[in-house]
This record gives structure tokens, sequence and C-alpha cells, in this order.
């Protein structure tokens, strides 16, 4: 009997990708896909699978908020994320909040089939990239890759200051700032806000 899978990704390119790598194994079959959050969320509620695939940045609902619903409602389905987002900055969170895997967007197919076979075996998938790294350190390494100004408005963007009381704060232009929050934001490999929020109480930056 085939393992079923749930895959929830808000761009039907990597959606099609699992579909046709799966649809060439003789031991997966993609049973219901989900564009966002809550339709996620939903499907892992109402539909019988193996396994969640999920990815961590999807509208209505982030991936991270799903899993912590569905272990909160006494759901136990594995969950595998399947994420663009750097390893270094969800892995431990992810295996905290009741994960069984992480793996990169960009690993190899087969790669990909291992960790999904080795969690729908009863195992886990995360690689080997905080494990011995505190989350002190870890901020500390990505503080490290901001300059001085990129520094100042993240501490501003923590305390929820607008762009434009930073930029007077730091007597530079708002356009300045704007461009400063995009430099930060994009080091960090973080979208918006509020995932820089969710990564600095992470790593104990509030």
């Amino acid at each position: 009997m085939k393992a079923r899978l749930i895959v929830a990704d808000d761009h039907e390119v990597v959606r099609q990708g699992l579909r046709d790598m799966v649809a060439h194994t003789p031991d997966l079959e993609v049973v219901a896909e989900a564009g966002d959050g809550l339709a996620a969320e939903k499907l892992a509620r109402t539909v019988a699978a193996d396994l969640l695939i999920l990815d961590i940045a999807m509208p209505l609902k982030r991936g991270i908020q799903v899993l912590e619903a569905l272990r909160a409602q006494g759901n136990t389905m594995p969950v595998m994320f399947f994420s663009m987002y750097p390893a270094s900055q969800y892995v431990d969170y992810a295996r905290r909040a009741g994960a069984q895997g992480f793996v990169s967007k960009d690993a190899a197919a087969s790669g990909i089939l291992r960790a999904m076979r080795r969690i729908l075996a009863g195992g886990t998938h995360f690689p080997a990239v905080l494990s011995e790294t505190s989350p002190a350190d870890a901020g500390g390494q990505l503080l490290a890759k901001l300059s001085r100004r990129e520094v100042e408005v993240m501490q501003g963007l923590l305390e929820g200051t607008s762009l434009i009381e930073i930029a007077a704060r730091l007597g530079v232009s708002p356009q300045s700032v704007t461009t400063y929050r995009r430099r930060l934001l994009e080091k960090l490999g973080v979208k918006a806000n509020v995932e820089l929020v969710e990564l600095a109480d992470r790593l104990g930056m509030l």
C-alpha cells in the first residue's frame, strides 16, 4: 500500500514538482494539496494521510502556526517542512514545535525522497546545523552579517517603530531606511517584519 501525502505550498510549480517526483515512485502518492495555511490545517484534520509536507511561508496561516495548531489539537500526523528558508534559522524551532523533518527546496530529489521515507518509517530528518550552537551564538552570527545602520534599523523594527520614526531617529531619509530594511531582511532570510520578530524571539534577541 502506498504512503499517502498531503502537499501544502502556495506555489503551484512546487506542488507540481513534488507531484511529478512522487508519481515515479512505487510507494508514495499525493492524495491532497493546499495552497495556503488554513487549507493545509483543514486537510490535515480531515484527510487520512501519512505525512504532511508543509511550506513555512504561506498565506493566511504560516506553516509553523499550522503545525502548532495541529499539535495543540492532538493531531499527530508526521510533518516535514519543505522550505526555501535557511535551515539554520528554523531546524531547532521546527523540532521543538513537533515536526519530524526539515528539507530545503534546493535539495536533490533523492534526498527529498529519502527524508520522506525516513519519516514515514518512524524516524526524523533534520540537518545538523544548530545542534551545537546556542540561540545566543546563532543570534550573534546573524547580527555579524549586518552593517551598523542595518542593526539600528532592525532594532527600531523590533520595537514596532515606524520607518518614518526610525528615519528621524537616525537622521536619514525614509527611503534610506526602506533600503536598509530590505537589505537586512534579505541577509537574515526573512520576508516581512513579523518574520523578523519571530526570528529574534527564537534566538533570544528580544
